[in-house]
């Protein structure tokens, strides 16, 4: 979010907001569907998932957030909006929040908060390429086809057909929208058929 900036542009930005940074233990939620968002959030360590749960608690994850993603900046300007989401400690995780008041706010047309705004419309632009990927996935009708999907986006992102996945395979099933036992079997059909070959998250794309 602070591309481009150095580090006096950073201070003086920061010095406009009140900084929180909190820590989340594995498995605590951040922020609750229903509840309304009113900081912008960056991962500083660890990693944080944007969920979806239905009434039985069934979990589908939407994206996985390592170190330095910015999430919840699709609230800003909107400040008693309602996530429709939520957002949930995959791991022990520290989180700087930032109040979404005085970002919209620049009395003296400061290049800092320019640039900054800037990068924040980048992200959104990001994210949004992010969710049409996950809508490839989805849309595919078959289990197989998700799976190719998904591991094609991988291997793309990694520059390379060998890549490590972010996901354990119950959380590669939620995200992927898919049974784990399912899920499961099928990577075994499709290594014993040679199309890729896997140990633990370490994926390779033999052929497509």
């Amino acid at each position: 979010m602070f591309q481009g900036l150095d580090v006096e542009e950073i201070s003086e930005v920061l010095s406009r907001v009140t900084v929180l940074v909190k820590r989340f233990r594995k498995s605590d939620y951040i922020f609750l569907a229903g509840d309304c968002v009113e900081n912008l959030c960056i991962v500083v360590n660890g990693k944080v998932q944007m969920i979806k749960e239905d009434i039985w608690g069934d979990k589908s994850i939407i994206a996985n957030l390592g170190a330095g993603s910015v999430f919840a900046e699709s609230y800003l300007g909107r400040r008693h909006d309602k996530s429709i989401v939520s957002y949930f400690a995959a791991s022990d995780s520290e989180v700087l929040m930032l109040p979404f008041g005085r970002f919209l706010e620049n009395p003296h047309n400061s290049k800092a908060h320019n640039k900054l705004m800037c990068n924040i419309v980048a992200i959104l632009a990001d994210n949004n390429s992010r969710l049409i990927e996950k809508t490839e996935i989805l849309c595919k009708k078959t289990l197989r086809g998700k799976i190719l999907a998904y591991l094609e986006q991988e291997a793309a992102n990694a520059g390379t057909k060998k890549f490590v996945v972010p996901f354990s395979r119950t959380d590669l099933a939620n995200y992927l929208d898919a049974d784990r036992s399912a899920l499961t079997r099928e990577l075994a059909r499709m290594r014993d058929e040679g199309m890729i070959a896997f140990e633990k998250n370490t994926f390779e794309i033999l052929k497509q």
